[in-house]
């Protein structure tokens, strides 16, 4: 019962966040390391990524200030629930657009 749930509140999650995405250009998606065309196929084609190594590849690229206030300007324009969808805070923009998301240590929200 309870790997029942626990897989239903993923997917459920999966879904809210795929519906954030979707509403992303694809100049967002690419920056973030989505592929548009993964994420048209659904939740099972989840984590959106192409390839593997993409995260690795997009983290590690020496972004330039305006890369980086052209990031922050977008993530400070959406919605505290979008921030929270895609696993930031407000108050931590800036350090997600020059550090990526810890996935380990990113709060998770109350149900």
């Amino acid at each position: 019962m309870f790997n029942v749930l626990k897989t239903h509140l993923h997917n459920y999650a999966l879904h809210k966040t795929r519906t954030q995405l979707m509403q992303m250009t694809d100049w967002q998606l690419e920056d973030v390391g989505i592929s548009r065309r993964l994420l048209n196929q659904g939740i099972g084609s989840w984590p959106w990524r192409e390839d593997a190594s993409a995260e690795s590849t997009v983290q590690s690229a020496k972004m330039e200030k305006k890369d980086i206030n052209k990031a922050v300007l977008e993530l400070s324009r959406m919605s505290d629930a979008q921030l929270r969808d895609i696993g930031i805070s407000r108050g931590t923009i800036q350090h997600s657009v020059k550090h990526g998301i810890d996935r380990h240590t990113t709060p998770k929200r109350a149900a």
